[in-house]
């Protein structure tokens, strides 16, 4: 296998070309790959936390105008209320998953336990995220969360866990006791948002961490770049200069876009500042 680095380029005769600037060794095409990669190890998690606060959103939007949709089918309204929130619930447990997952994987498992011990403070200190972190059971094992429709003249109005329904799922563990505290009629509104400013604070302290090595591949690749006059690399295999002639080669052209995505991600961080030389 011949290894290969090169650029891609436009001439008005031939249209779209992949030119090859040289051959390079196995050891050198899995370096550039290394470092190249490091731009998107921001992208998982920030694709997940996006997910997250677009279904939350959606969820406390819809909630929040549940009342002008009673007037029509209620069990339209019943359905579409659960719907957003099953799906703003399984955000959150994808979410810490993810995150156990990539801080193992690009920080070893000392930065998981962490990440872990984050999740249990906030399990263990405060109702909202404890209770959302076991909604999600609830909806998997036993129901929709939300079971009421109330309307009324002088008290709420909207779509409401009930208290007693909530009390028969077995599995609450502690949380039960926070249920018992709570009205006959829930709202799950407020619980939505505060776990999602914990959920934000996750999100910003592994931008955190994961910031100097994207800025890195970041880092590396304007220097490819400039290198090859200002066009983007490519990196390309083949099995002989024949097939190479044939047009028989695996190409990987680097996605700039995604760099400049990383790049803004870690601009829009409330604690860090990047400063161009």
């Amino acid at each position: 296998m011949i290894y290969a680095l090169g650029f891609r380029d436009y001439a008005l005769e031939h249209g779209q070309q992949i030119i090859i600037q040289k051959h390079i060794t196995k050891e050198e095409y899995d370096s550039h790959n290394t470092s190249l990669g490091e731009a998107h190890k921001i992208n998982a998690m920030d694709n997940v936390n996006n997910l997250l606060i677009r279904n939350g959103n959606e969820f406390l939007l819809y909630s929040s105008k549940a009342k002008d949709y009673l007037e029509g089918d209620e069990k339209v309204v019943y359905l579409e209320a659960n719907r957003l929130l099953i799906n703003y619930l399984a955000a959150v447990s994808m979410f810490i998953d993810y995150g156990e997952k990539y801080n193992s994987k690009y920080f070893g498992k000392e930065r998981m336990k962490k990440f872990q011990e984050k999740t249990s403070i906030f399990y263990d200190s405060h109702v909202s995220y404890r209770f959302i972190a076991l909604m999600r059971n609830y909806a998997l094992h036993y129901g929709f969360p939300l079971s009421v429709i109330h309307q009324s003249e002088s008290g709420p109005n909207g779509i409401f866990a009930s208290r007693e329904t909530l009390m028969k799922f077995k599995a609450w563990k502690h949380v039960a006791e926070d249920i018992r505290n709570m009205s006959e009629l829930i709202s799950l509104d407020i619980h939505v948002e505060i776990s999602m400013m914990f959920i934000k604070q996750l999100y910003q302290d592994y931008v955190y961490e994961i910031a100097p090595t994207v800025l890195k591949g970041i880092e590396y690749l304007n220097s490819m770049i400039k290198n090859n006059g200002g066009k983007i690399p490519l990196l390309a295999t083949f099995k002989s200069i024949e097939e190479l002639k044939k047009g028989n080669l695996s190409v990987n052209v680097i996605d700039a876009q995604s760099f400049y995505e990383a790049l803004k991600i870690i601009r829009n961080h409330p604690s860090i500042e990047i400063i161009e030389r």
